[in-house]
């Protein structure tokens, strides 16, 4: 569904717990390697072991746990074109936000206002049309129009907010930075029943250091 953006590290599915069978099930890793993810990796490395395992389990996004909004344009200068949306969000007062969403190389999707936001066509509204984001408009002429955005009085202020990584573009060096990194993944255990994993990655001086993960199995609801 367009204008959904859903945490890596939520639930995938709707379903009801299953009582018993000493559910969940909790364990730490920290030798060897779990899933193909290998303790002792660089975070690069990890990053591409993760793009094999998205792949077999069909999972599509990791989470940075941690990461903070930025403030302006060049903090994410080289980061827009690694991701598949940015959200402009004020950071006073009443909450307003735009999430702009790309599809291959341009722009597919565009919502804006408080805490349901709604499509709308451009953003902002009234802006002049080299300022303002339009559905269409290509990806690399996303950043040139932050910059212009942000000489505006009403949104200079607003902050950047980067969505989960999308595991089918390029590792971003600034996820490095960060000590955990969390993702969810599903597995049909059989009709109607989900085994369901959430995972936390832990680095340690650049290096993955431990894997934990909690694991149950529900009842999957129609």
């Amino acid at each position: 569904m367009k204008g959904l953006l859903l945490p890596a590290f939520s639930a995938i599915l709707l379903f009801s717990c299953i009582k018993g069978n000493n559910f969940p099930r909790v364990e730490t890793i920290t030798l060897g390697s779990k899933w193909g993810l290998t303790i002792g990796s660089s975070p690069e490395d990890v990053y591409r072991q993760l793009q094999t395992l998205g792949s077999e389990k069909n999972f599509s996004h990791v989470a940075v746990v941690g990461r903070q909004p930025f403030s302006k344009p060049p903090d994410v200068e080289n980061l827009v074109g690694l991701y598949d949306a940015i959200t402009l969000q004020s950071n006073s007062g009443v909450v307003d936000r735009v999430i702009i969403e790309f599809l291959r190389d341009s722009i597919n999707y565009i919502s804006a206002g408080g805490g349901l936001p709604g499509e709308v066509v451009q953003w902002p509204q009234g802006a002049p049309d080299e300022t303002a984001f339009h559905k269409g408009d290509a990806v690399d002429r996303i950043y040139p129009k932050l910059l212009a955005v942000y000489q505006m009085p009403a949104y200079s202020g607003y902050q950047i907010i980067l969505p989960d990584k999308p595991l089918a573009k390029p590792f971003d060096q600034d996820m490095a930075k960060y000590e955990q990194w969390g993702f969810s993944m599903a597995e049909r255990i059989k009709p109607q029943v989900e085994g369901i994993y959430s995972v936390r990655l832990f680095f340690q001086n650049g290096k993955l250091s431990k894997i934990w993960y909690q694991y149950n199995e529900g009842t999957v609801v129609n």
